[in-house]
């Protein structure tokens, strides 16, 4: 691989720099090449016109990039950067995608379509733009199949009265998703992740406020209060101009999956703290500290640790939050990179990707450093960087105040989280027994519940285990459709009952083997109603009854009992309409036999949109998809509410 590295001050000198670019082309013998493309500043007219003067010299040259940050003074970036890279056995696809907010996992369910066409994937460079989009959810449906598979790159900034927001691909998009797919058999990819911010305090409790329109979370309360006011609280400092400023040292810090993640706030409304990336209701967070020398520190191991790798290209991600604490020692973190690797790649956006192995997301407050090289020949120790101990500062004579502070905090936080686990085992041990009673009663449920439905099924002699079925194929949707797993086992209950109102239908209109009548058709078309009824009065799990009075409902608004049309049916209701129209085609029937499975498969594709939500019958199109051998319409047994 060669990587070179282009930097401008002013978009016309990026212009007419085209023509050397060019000529590289005519010079390197290469496989395949990319161009990064990052740009600050600048409007998304002047950006098309490098794009059109790109497409004129260089004739579909794969391309992809982002709209970030331009810092002030020393830490001023270029108005644009190029990078381009050249491979030996490396191929490189452009996927770009519009997408707006909402339909996140349904272009990723495109996104994994397009990469299941792809031998040999080793790594994803991603560059969404809009704030507003749940890039989260997008990196976990494509983690959910391509775990291992690192992610990188950094969400465009948003656009204000000095520069246009987009991300870059063969053409510009103001919301969606860009990407560059490596793939290549020899290809080796190593990421790492550099932080050097550390938790201080207590974790405290949040509330999460509506979906927002201007960010990917919103947290409305932190420990009860308003989420601004934990500023005022522990730091003494109020929400103004200079809030970010005055934050940089302190960035708020949760752990998930054994890694910490740093957040800034992006805005506040009424005491709500906006975010770029997504914290979920039932994590805890809290503040972190640092020091300059310990973020350095951090920083110069990360490059020790990449030259163990030994790379041929590297790609620096970093977070504006770094530049603005660090200020004018802030270009040492790049540096110690360049050393080696003076054609680097490195950007600065709204927020910071970094996902591998379901770990991480986007972040702040993080350095993110990917290496690349192509050849089976790995260097010795290739395999162990990420396990290499990192130095730690070690201050010597007048020791700084900052450092003395940040030992102090880190020591309190250590004796403070020792007591905490005391305290946790001490009740662990009081509310064990309460835990072991309370699953006796969870599981003496769930048995009444499977006998019900067996009740249910018996009447049917061509449908029996319909109900099991139906709950096996609604959870695995859900799974794939990042449901927790409380949310899994109450989806399996929710839609072991979707058919309870069968009890009150006739046997003989259920079993007939002919064509029903219309007035028998009416009588049938009421299980929804009677299975509602039946169902309602169950306080401790009032979602039981949405399975059963919705799973005839329509998107397009056609079905019964209520005519409710696209996100009206409640979501539950609208997982359980695909699991039971795929086993009812799937099963024998008094009227027919199974349907082959390619005719299933047409069948969903049909209804995608009119009878079903588009992104629920793209997953079970994709199951189908996966399906080879025809066996998934003999699931039957127990619930499972693992992630496979």
């Amino acid at each position: 691989m060669q990587q070179h590295r282009f930097s401008f001050e002013s978009f016309a000198e990026a212009i007419g720099h085209v023509s050397h670019i060019q000529s590289l082309f005519k010079n390197t013998a290469y496989k395949d090449a990319l161009l990064n493309i990052f740009t600050s500043d600048i409007s998304a007219e002047d950006a098309q016109a490098l794009l059109a003067e790109l497409d004129a010299r260089l004739p579909g040259i794969k391309r992809v990039g982002v709209a970030e940050y331009k810092f002030s003074g020393d830490m001023k970036k270029p108005l644009v950067e190029l990078n381009l890279l050249f491979s030996q056995e490396t191929e490189f696809h452009i996927l770009q995608y519009p997408c707006a907010q909402g339909e996140e996992r349904l272009i990723a369910l495109r996104f994994l379509k397009a990469l299941d066409g792809l031998k040999n994937v080793k790594a994803i460079e991603l560059f969404p733009v809009n704030p507003a989009l749940d890039v989260t959810a997008f990196l976990n449906t494509i983690g959910e199949r391509y775990e291992e598979i690192p992610v990188f790159g950094a969400v465009a900034r948003p656009s204000d009265a000095q520069a246009d927001t987009f991300s870059i691909g063969q053409s510009l998009i103001s919301s969606g998703f860009t990407a560059a797919v490596y793939v290549g058999d020899s290809l080796q990819v190593y990421m790492d992740y550099i932080l050097g911010w550390k938790p201080i305090g207590r974790e405290m409790s949040i509330t999460l406020g509506p979906r927002p329109s201007n960010s990917e979370c919103a947290v409305s309360q932190i420990d009860g209060l308003p989420a601004t006011e934990i500023y005022r609280k522990y730091l003494g400092i109020q929400w103004d101009g200079n809030i970010i400023e005055n934050v940089w040292m302190f960035p708020l810090m949760i752990r998930r999956n054994a890694v910490n993640i740093c957040y800034i706030p992006v805005a506040n409304d009424n005491g709500t703290l906006y975010f770029a990336g997504t914290i979920y209701g039932d994590e805890k967070i809290r503040f972190s500290y640092c020091t300059r020398e310990e973020i350095l520190d951090a920083s110069f191991n990360g490059s020790e640790r990449m030259e163990i790798f030994s790379p041929e290209a590297v790609f620096l991600v970093l977070c504006g939050n770094r530049v603005g604490f660090l200020q004018e020692e802030a270009h040492l973190e790049w540096d110690y990179y360049k050393r080696n690797h003076p054609e680097l790649s490195f950007c600065h956006g709204f927020g910071e990707i970094y996902y591998q192995n379901k770990k991480g997301g986007v972040l702040n407050s993080a350095f993110v450093a990917v290496g690349m090289r192509e050849g089976d020949d790995l260097p010795k120790h290739a395999g162990q960087y990420s396990f290499i101990p990192q130095a730690k500062y070690k201050p010597t004579g007048k020791i700084p105040l900052s450092y003395l502070v940040s030992h102090f905090f880190h020591e309190m936080t250590n004796e403070l989280v020792h007591f905490q686990e005391h305290l946790e085992s001490e009740v662990e041990k009081k509310t064990r027994e309460v835990e072991r009673k309370t699953r006796e009663n969870e599981n003496l449920s769930l048995h009444v519940v499977q006998t019900l439905a067996h009740t249910i099924d018996a009447k049917d002699t061509y449908t029996n285990g319909h109900s099991g079925r139906v709950a096996k194929y609604s959870v695995e949707i859900a799974r794939r459709a990042g449901y927790t797993k409380a949310q899994l086992s109450e989806m399996y209950m929710i839609s072991l009952l979707h058919d309870v109102g069968k009890i009150g239908i006739p046997d003989e209109i259920i079993n007939k083997p002919s064509r029903l009548t219309d007035a028998e058709y009416a009588i049938i078309k009421q299980h929804p109603l009677v299975g509602a009824r039946i169902l309602k009065d169950i306080k401790e799990m009032p979602k039981l009854a949405t399975g059963a009075r919705w799973h005839h409902e329509r998107y397009d608004g056609k079905g019964y009992p209520d005519g409710l049309k696209g996100k009206d049916i409640p979501e539950e209701a609208r997982i359980i309409a695909v699991a039971d129209a795929y086993d009812a085609m799937t099963s024998n029937r008094s009227y027919r036999r199974e349907l082959p499975q390619a005719v299933v498969r047409g069948e969903v594709e049909k209804g995608r949109g009119s009878q079903f939500d588009p992104y629920f019958a793209d997953i079970m199109l994709a199951m189908i998809d996966e399906d080879r051998e025809y066996t998934m319409k003999e699931w039957y047994g127990p619930p499972t509410n693992e992630r496979r």
